[in-house]
């Protein structure tokens, strides 16, 4: 690909993404296709839009088109223009983003960069994992935000506008359960099992090998074995 190709192919990937508020729900777990440093592609059963997705792995229950949620969240979730592991960003609707688009936080790597988890990003109904964002609004307040463009292993040349951050109303009780839940929260989980010396993949999914090493931290802890990472459990981990 020519250097003035690969430039249009950056400034156009926004224009690919489709985040209409009629997806079907995520069911089995993700499969991972293609992995680098940063970001990860991931292949699922079906193609997702990015709302069911954030909708699955955040604990923000909201519909409609991406762009609709933050007006939608005003009377039942905090919004704000500060990023919190889990929290949601809506990007706002434009022709290049017809239906807006939503992603969920999955770290904070500075004042002025996240990490996030969304899917159909380019248009291809993948998940992307631990993608860069990065602010370069003036005030820092995270209303202008560029996206890494993941084949291009770069960031994008593309400014795209924010609402700014739906937080979600206090931590979801996690446990095994079919489709297993998934999201930034259980990594936290699976990396806090991992300090406190239990064997587990932080893969974000909590299936049955974190459901195990948490109830055998639940039980060296004196805790109730019931294999749900509760307000309890979260405290005794320091979450």
């Amino acid at each position: 690909m020519t250097s003035a190709k690969a430039l249009l192919a950056i400034s156009l990937a926004g224009v690919l993404a489709a985040c209409s508020g009629t997806g079907k729900e995520p069911g089995a777990p993700p499969v991972r296709v293609e992995t680098t440093t940063p970001g990860a592609i991931i292949a699922t059963a079906e193609p997702l839009e990015c709302v069911p997705y954030a909708r699955h792995i955040s604990g923000v229950s909201l519909r409609g088109d991406a762009w609709t949620w933050w007006h939608s969240a005003a009377r039942h979730y905090r919004r704000d223009d500060r990023p919190s592991v889990g929290a949601v960003i809506v990007l706002k609707r434009t022709e290049r983003l017809p239906y807006g688009h939503v992603a969920v936080v999955s770290r904070i790597v500075n004042n002025r960069e996240i990490l996030v988890d969304h899917a159909n990003w380019l248009n291809r109904g993948r998940i992307h994992r631990d993608l860069p964002m990065r602010d370069v609004s003036p005030e820092n307040d995270w209303s202008a935000v560029r996206v890494w463009y993941r084949p291009g292993n770069t960031l994008g040349l593309r400014t795209y506008l924010a609402h700014g951050f739906i937080h979600p109303n206090g931590a979801r009780a996690l446990r095994l359960q079919r489709p297993p839940m998934q999201g930034p929260d259980v990594r936290v989980l699976q990396e806090a099992l991992s300090r406190a010396g239990f064997h587990v993949s932080p893969d974000g999914i909590f299936g049955r090998e974190t459901s195990q090493a948490l109830v055998a931290y639940q039980k060296r802890r004196g805790l109730a074995t019931d294999g749900i990472a509760g307000r309890r459990t979260r405290a005794s981990l320091g979450l």
